[in-house]
């Protein structure tokens, strides 16, 4: 009982230290909760639906806002600094510690105050959120349960950020140090990996980061993983959510076992001091040396035009240097004792070193390694410039947005091919031809082809490889007529009926929009499937698109989809409801066809360069004879931009068919390409042109 007694008495002496923190949460907490709220239903209350309403309100109370990350990032450091604070002071230790009370239970006073100045104010305004609501007819059980989500997911990592810290203050003696260390601690993962990332993409010729956004931010940051965590709460993907919730409260326990040793082993007399302990100033001057001087490294590469390895030597050895000495005057206070405690300077060095060489030379094999056969489950792969210009993106969950995606963020995550011999064989002639490259001493680096191999062990292998040099695309062939490959690649295998809210489908000559039932709408979807899965690539090579069919979800979202002479269901069914697929641009409708020769280097065939007019000549063709020759073998150009690794487009020389003159003299027209192999003789003849 009397262990007890002194406990909360020294608890109400803290908090009478510390009133100006409670007085300052109350303030913060009443404004940016019920005053903003009761704003925020004010000025939708007029003219907006009530579901408009809803949002706002889940928007206000609920995780992901972000007055809640400013608020609890901002409070975890002041409650952590004033709890903690007069560690730094020599008189303020020296009267704390001559209180006839054990150190354990000086910190756990502290430490628990710190929590509750946070954790009592929110409690209030959320409770005064409710009542809000309540007065205003908008309370109910979605709004109970996205105030109470938004308390659990904010006061986890509150006390991840209030420990974190309280850590930094621990290891060090002055206020000064323990903020820049507490900085370290929030930003010293994405730093390791974003300079790990940039080596890889320098050196490596397939390198694929695997960090996108989410885990680039989050690699061992709690800023990261409390917004990126929370945002998935507010949308409601509770994927995974009991493991990183268990796995967070195993951090916060580990870092404040750690706080409460450090702070029994604390001498009085690190007070003033800029680290508290002599233990850990070599660790901490050795994480922080090799990252930032590898950073130095890649920025004076990355500026010189030429000696690139020379001008990354002096950028290593200077920001080696230069963090080196910064880090023991900040230990010492001394400038004579910048490069003192040369032994740690040389293992710091040697380890840099090290791993400079690894992606200098590629000491790992990371270019040509490819993983056995027999541990991999399945692969996912992307090959440029096959249907290209997707929108990747799927429905979430409720069905009333979309998550978004990289190219092959998608295809890695919704691709499983099982059968995924052509896949390898496809790995194998990248590896084949980054070899190559290494031995003509070739500096092109422009490589497309994805792949991603799903081991066994859980593991997922990614990497990047040159263009197939699969001259008679017949591993493409056999990949494209994969009906796993198909289902991984277009977005439109997610989709059901009832995401869509309209079909129409257009050609260059007109638009019609349909009027659709539901069964109506299932068995188009449905039939499209079908005969794209059974879609080949020869037909792809000698067929032209004869319009697109669109999709528009919901969201008013649209989706377009070529419609090819194969796909004959689904051009009979659109026919059936009043679009003619044969109402194409004809010869007898074209007043004239103007053929353009541009001159240019290096053309690159993934989409059409700009003209310049001082460098192109043309012809006009108006010949119906000519005309017809012209149409038979051209290729629209959003065709051509969508296949153009199989289409081969040649964009040297562009096809312009105008279809008519306006009474202010203004040409409708729409451009072509031809393919390499099929530009007609009288139009090499006309143009002198003679193809590489």
């Amino acid at each position: 009982m009397t262990s007890r007694n002194l406990f909360f008495k020294l608890q109400k002496e803290d908090i009478k230290r510390r009133m100006w923190v409670i007085a300052l949460s109350m303030l913060i907490f009443f404004l940016f909760g019920p005053v903003w709220l009761a704003l925020e239903l004010e000025g939708a209350a007029d003219n907006a639906t009530m579901k408009y309403i809803i949002a706002e309100i889940t928007t206000v109370i609920g995780p992901g806002f972000i007055l809640q990350y400013l608020i609890t990032i901002a409070g975890a450091l002041i409650c952590a600094c004033s709890g903690f604070f007069f560690l730094h002071s020599r008189k303020k230790v020296d009267f704390f510690h001559s209180v006839p009370v054990r150190r354990e239970r000086l910190f756990f006073v502290n430490y628990a105050d710190g929590i509750l100045l946070y954790i009592i104010p929110y409690f209030i305004s959320m409770l005064l959120n409710f009542l809000v609501l309540a007065v205003n007819g908008f309370m109910g059980a979605d709004a109970a349960i996205a105030g109470f989500q938004a308390l659990g997911v904010n006061l986890l990592y509150f006390l991840v950020i209030y420990t974190l810290t309280v850590l930094a203050v621990m290891l060090t003696g002055n206020g000064i140090v323990s903020i820049l260390g507490t900085g370290v601690f929030f930003v010293y993962g994405p730093m390791v990996m974003f300079i790990k990332d940039s080596y890889g993409h320098e050196f490596f010729k397939t390198y694929h980061s695997i960090a996108n956004d989410e885990n680039f931010l989050t690699f061992l940051s709690p800023l990261g993983k409390y917004i990126y965590r929370s945002q998935y709460i507010k949308n409601s993907d509770f994927k995974g959510l009991g493991l990183s919730i268990l796995m967070t409260a195993a951090v916060i326990i580990l870092l404040l076992v750690l706080n409460l040793l450090f702070y029994r082993k604390r001498p009085s007399e690190a007070a003033g001091k800029a680290m508290a302990f002599d233990i850990v100033k070599p660790v901490i001057k050795f994480l922080l040396i090799i990252p930032i001087a590898l950073g130095g490294g890649l920025v004076f590469r990355g500026a010189a035009g030429s000696h690139s390895d020379g001008w990354m030597i002096f950028g290593l050895i200077l920001g080696f240097l230069i963090t080196s000495a910064i880090v023991e005057v900040i230990y010492q206070f001394d400038l004579k004792k910048a490069f003192s405690h040369r032994l740690g300077l040389a293992v710091a060095a040697l380890v840099t070193t090290a791993i400079v060489c690894v992606f200098r030379f590629d000491l790992i094999s990371y270019d040509t390694y490819i993983p056995d056969k027999d541990k991999v489950v399945s692969m996912s792969i992307r090959i440029p410039g096959v249907d290209e210009n997707k929108n990747y993106v799927t429905l979430n969950k409720e069905g009333t947005g979309y998550d978004h995606y990289l190219n092959f963020e998608y295809e890695e995550k919704y691709m499983r091919l099982k059968n995924f011999d052509t896949a390898y064989d496809i790995a194998k002639l990248g590896i084949k031809e980054i070899k190559k490259t290494d031995k003509d001493n070739a500096s092109d680096k422009k490589y497309s082809s994805m792949v991603a191999f799903h081991l066994k062990n859980g593991r997922t292998v990614i990497r990047n490889y040159p263009s197939v040099a699969d001259k008679d695309f017949s591993l493409l062939k056999q990949l494209y007529s994969d009906d796993d490959f198909k289902e991984g690649y277009y977005p439109i295998y997610q989709w059901k009926s009832d995401n869509i809210t309209s079909v129409s489908a257009f050609n260059y000559l007109g638009e019609k929009e349909f009027t659709l039932t539901e069964k109506e709408k299932e068995e188009l979807l449905e039939t499209y499937k079908e005969e794209l899965k059974a879609l080949t690539i020869d037909d792809i090579m000698r067929s032209k698109s004869l319009g697109s069919l669109r999709f528009t979800l919901v969201g008013n979202r649209p989706f377009e989809y070529d419609l090819l002479p194969e796909f004959t269901r689904t051009l009979e069914f659109l026919s059936a409801h009043g679009f003619q697929s044969d109402d194409q641009i004809k010869a007898e409708n074209i007043k004239k066809v103007t053929v353009v020769k541009q001159f240019q280097e290096d053309t690159v065939n993934t989409e059409a360069p700009s003209i310049n007019k001082d460098t192109l000549e043309q012809v006009d063709y108006t010949g119906k004879e000519q005309i017809e020759t012209i149409l038979q073998a051209a290729i629209p150009s959003n065709y051509g931009s969508e296949f153009y690794s199989i289409l081969d487009i040649n964009y040297d020389l562009s096809v312009s068919i105008v279809l008519g003159t306006d009474t202010y003299g203004n040409e409708t027209s729409q451009t072509y390409y031809f393919s390499r192999n099929n530009v007609p003789d009288f139009v090499k003849k006309d143009l002198k042109y003679n193809p590489q």
